[in-house]
């Protein structure tokens, strides 16, 4: 899968900013001032929770509006299934979330 995401004859590189963007090669973001809030969500049992958490810092480092949240028992992709009460949970937050965000494009 790394060779559909990474530009030809780049090899296997986990450090490419294509695949790992806030890795040693990543672009400085912090000037940027159009960067959308962004919301980073993790569960517990997700394999990727590791990388995510490192996204969340680097926007966070970098000054950006970022929201972290957490679901301890829950694994990758756990809001595709709807019978999962957290899913509900999940779409709420991020309604919100949306929402939140689109009052302060009004006010301004």
């Amino acid at each position: 899968m790394w060779n559909a995401f990474l530009p030809p004859g780049e090899g296997m590189d986990r450090d490419h900013e294509v695949i790992n963007v806030c890795g040693p090669r990543a672009v400085d973001i912090s000037k940027l001032g159009n960067f959308p809030a962004t919301m980073v969500v993790v569960g517990g049992f997700d394999p990727l929770k590791d990388w995510q958490r490192r996204y969340y810092e680097w926007l966070k480092r970098s000054g950006k509006d970022v929201h972290l949240s957490e679901y301890p028992t829950m694994v990758h992709a756990f809001y595709i299934f709807p019978e999962v009460p957290e899913a509900t949970q999940l779409i709420l937050e991020v309604k919100d979330f949306v929402n939140k965000q689109c009052s302060k494009v009004v006010k301004n």
